[in-house]
């Protein structure tokens, strides 16, 4: 059986400055740009640089109510351009953009006059809880508390700012809390959602761009917080592909389950929360899943092989909890964790990952991973342990 590898969970830094009331998400943005966007109730949201943790840039003045949801539009090809969605309690959407020589100029300068808000998306009924761009930067999701997804396509050329509804899904019969798209696996990007009626359901397009729903879930005894997919493996064990994409998905029951390519729930990982699970997020790099909550923990689970249980049979796998740090925030909760590429001077190599934790204080932070050295073993002879 492999030995799992415990982590301790540090303070690397406080994105500064933070916001005065709550803060909801961070993401790093997908193209290798060293910039996280942070969704708050103040109404903005807030670009801080990942080399300095200093504010890059504020996208202000398009909303009306809280921003509960942002995300970066994946860079499919090099158009000179970034942009980014939100969501926000005012029930609408917005989309803006920022030329990219910009951000290569001065990453770390504060001008939030280069943002542009450049249409805002309306539809929904009431608060857009999230938002997110598909991996091939064709379709933008969003999900809300009037119980419906709605799937957009921007057509035209890039930069023409217009947007048509492909489609407007109402399968779920309480809150969609959140969404989440699988890459194409050669049949169509599909589109993941959890709800607060505690299921998830899967939709895809068909030929004649007909959307519908392809998959229920079922197994959460709450709400459904967060959902996300498996990074594509880098595990070099011959014995083990994941095939299809993992689903993982966390709840108010205090659970975090694991659905297969038959959507069948093959396993729970061990109980670490005692309050809802906001957020999970599983690493591109090491394959270890972290979670956030309710409760205030930051907790780090990693896969572990135990061997087969008959010749030629399939290998057997658990998850095991190889890290744990309570009160992240103080006695404050957090909403959002994620893992994320360092690029601060401190890092030790390339490519290294920390975790972003967002919470009620207004505050985005940085955690370092470090690995505990094993403690030594004493040999031992006959009659104890040797001198």
């Amino acid at each position: 059986m492999a030995s799992p590898t415990h982590l301790r969970i540090l303070p690397l830094a406080e994105f500064k400055p933070a916001a005065a009331s709550r803060a909801w998400v961070s993401i790093p943005n997908p193209n290798g740009l060293p910039l996280i966007a942070t969704a708050t109730s103040d109404k903005t949201v807030r670009v801080y640089s990942l080399r300095n943790f200093a504010l890059h840039s504020t996208l202000e003045g398009g909303h009306l109510r809280s921003v509960r949801s942002v995300a970066w539009k994946p860079t499919v090809k090099n158009t000179g351009t970034l942009c980014l969605a939100t969501g926000s309690f005012d029930a609408t959407m917005g989309i803006w953009r920022r030329r990219e020589e910009r951000f290569a100029d001065n990453d770390d300068s504060d001008n939030d006059d280069d943002w542009e808000f450049a249409i805002v998306l309306e539809g929904h009924d009431s608060e857009v809880k999230n938002v997110a761009y598909s991996p091939s930067g064709q379709w933008l999701a969003s999900c809300s508390r009037d119980k419906s997804i709605w799937i957009w396509e921007e057509i035209g050329d890039e930069g023409d700012d217009e947007f048509e509804t492909i489609a407007v899904l109402q399968e779920h019969t309480a809150d969609v809390k959140c969404v989440s798209w699988r890459k194409d696996d050669g049949n169509g990007e599909v589109l993941a959602s959890g709800s607060y009626d505690d299921t998830i359901r899967f939709f895809k397009g068909d030929d004649e761009g007909e959307w519908s729903c392809i998959a229920l879930l079922e197994g959460h005894e709450g709400t459904v917080w967060s959902l996300d997919w498996e990074p594509e493996s880098t595990s070099t064990e011959k014995d083990y592909s994941p095939g299809i994409p993992r689903l993982i998905s966390s709840s108010a029951d205090c659970t975090i389950r694991v659905w297969t390519k038959t959507w069948e729930c093959t396993a729970t990982l061990p109980k670490a929360h005692d309050l809802p699970i906001y957020s999970t997020s599983w690493s591109k790099k090491s394959g270890r899943v972290v979670s956030t909550g309710g409760d205030g923990k930051i907790v780090i689970y990693e896969e572990t092989t135990k061997g087969r249980t008959k010749v030629g049979g399939e290998i057997e796998r658990e998850w095991v909890i190889v890290g744990i740090l309570a009160g992240g925030h103080g006695p404050y909760e957090i909403n959002h964790v994620t893992w994320c590429t360092r690029f601060d001077s401190a890092k030790a190599e390339d490519g290294e990952e920390m975790i972003v934790t967002t919470g009620d204080d207004g505050v985005v932070r940085a955690w370092a991973i470090e690995a505990l050295k094993p403690e030594p073993t004493v040999p031992f002879t006959e009659g104890g342990p040797a001198s």
